[in-house]
């Protein structure tokens, strides 16, 4: 299993298109997608996170790091479920059916270059340029809308745009919104 995460992150930051054809290509189950895939990702995340909170950072402590991995998290799945069902409401304006699972997977595989530095950033913190990173995800989402999707040729742009935007911002503003919250009860 981890085998496998390691090896769909790799091939979709370093070659989307092949990625995704990989992805396409083991016609992986939404469910093994979700329990093999998604769920581990969050929870790496999550350990990531209090690791940070618990030793690194500036408020460090077991209340500071499981409340940062609370934030975290919910963060991942909260920005995951509404990237997922927006994008399925959009899918009839470029010509697909309404699938939310497939919109799921979209929006899961998507999100990689994301949850890569979700995974990262609590050990390297003082790298906060590191998040301009996450701009590579417009060229996974473009792959993908090609490959994963099939959108048609003229309206790939924007969706490209609307959905990289949707993946990227709703997490990371419901990250920063909780984490407001965590640092008020401090």
């Amino acid at each position: 299993m981890f085998k496998d995460i390691i090896q769909t992150i790799f091939f979709l930051i370093v070659s989307p298109r092949k990625g995704w054809k990989q992805i396409i290509d083991k016609e992986v189950s939404h469910q093994d997608f979700i329990n093999n895939f998604l769920f581990p990702i969050f929870g790496f995340v999550a350990i990531t996170t209090f690791v940070g909170g618990m030793w690194l950072a500036e408020n460090s402590g077991i209340h500071w790091a499981l409340k940062l991995s609370i934030a975290v998290v919910t963060a991942l799945f909260g920005g995951f479920y509404l990237v997922s069902y927006l994008l399925n409401e959009l899918f009839p304006k470029f010509g697909l059916d309404k699938k939310l699972n497939k919109a799921q997977q979209f929006a899961g595989y998507s999100s990689v270059v994301l949850y890569v530095l979700f995974f990262v950033m609590p050990l390297l913190s003082e790298f906060t340029l590191l998040w301009l990173v996450v701009i590579y995800t417009i060229y996974i989402v473009y792959a993908g809308a090609d490959e994963f999707l099939r959108i048609a040729e003229n309206k790939r742009v924007s969706f490209t745009v609307i959905a990289s935007l949707l993946v990227v911002l709703l997490p990371l503003i419901i990250k920063i919104l909780l984490e407001l919250l965590v640092k008020q009860t401090v």
